[in-house]
């Protein structure tokens, strides 16, 4: 990025979240942060990503967003909530809002509840010839 852009930061309480808006800002970007918790030192938006009404006018005057909010815990309905559907709402309000660039960071981490559910669960589990719908089920006549 050239120049300072205004750029806001989900999931920035968070470990890599707080990594990533402290050097953006030591390189002159001036950093909102988007949490349920406050950040020190940073302007911060306190919402869940889930609740889109709340969320949306953080992204306001923004370039860029990197989006770094997730659920890691065990929890199935709370994968779908914050790493789907806050997911989706992050984008929504980027689209909405004007911003220019969306950075979705992400690791497999995000759907570690879905790996009880078919397909994940037969490729966690290396049954690759059991995956629904695979064309190595399907066998030629």
């Amino acid at each position: 990025m050239t120049g300072s852009k205004n750029i806001l930061i989900t999931g920035m309480s968070g470990l890599i979240g707080g990594i990533v808006g402290r050097h953006l800002a030591s390189r002159g970007h001036v950093i909102r942060a988007l949490n349920r918790q406050p950040v020190e030192g940073f302007e911060c938006v306190r919402a869940d990503i889930t609740d889109y009404d709340a969320i949306r006018p953080a992204f306001d005057d923004i370039d860029t967003v990197v989006h770094l909010a997730a659920y890691l815990g065990p929890d199935d309905q709370s994968q779908l909530d914050i790493n789907i559907a806050g997911t989706y709402n992050v984008f929504r309000a980027s689209g909405e809002a004007g911003v220019k660039r969306v950075v979705f960071g992400s690791s497999g981490a995000i759907q570690m509840a879905m790996e009880k559910y078919e397909p994940i669960k037969s490729m966690v589990e290396a049954r690759l010839n059991d995956i629904p719908g695979s064309v190595r089920t399907q066998r030629s006549p």
